[in-house]
């Protein structure tokens, strides 16, 4: 008997299925981390956005600035091209309703991500 040259079948289908595992699993921990970076962008500016509602209710009702855009120094953690809003508009003859977005979007998305907060101020506490 000759000795055998090349591979048998059965080798070659474990080698196919480890090759697979290892595929998948690299498959998974590319979109793990993608999600995760997805997830801290959303947490920041949702932090941003919470602060700055935070720091409005502190200002009181007469304080309340005209719609415009705002400062944070969280928001040059997102991207480049991250903007923030706030709109004040008339809700009834004592209230305002207050509404502040963060707007950005992630290296390699397609499309923008918001995260938007809003809330009423009225100009005695509580609400009519």
């Amino acid at each position: 008997m000759r000795p055998s040259r090349g591979f048998s079948l059965i080798e070659v289908i474990v080698s196919i299925f480890i090759m697979s595992v290892m595929l998948i699993l690299f498959q998974a921990v590319t979109r793990s981390s993608v999600l995760v970076r997805t997830s801290k962008n959303q947490g920041v500016a949702l932090a941003i956005a919470r602060t700055e509602i935070e720091s409005l209710r502190a200002g009181g009702y007469a304080a309340l600035p005209a719609s415009t855009t705002f400062y944070d120094s969280l928001v040059s953690t997102l991207s480049s091209s991250a903007t923030t809003t706030l709109s004040i508009s008339s809700f009834n003859a004592k209230t305002k309703q207050v509404v502040v977005g963060v707007v950005w979007k992630d290296s390699g998305a397609t499309a923008s991500s918001t995260v938007s907060l809003a809330t009423l101020i009225t100009q005695t506490g509580g609400l009519p």
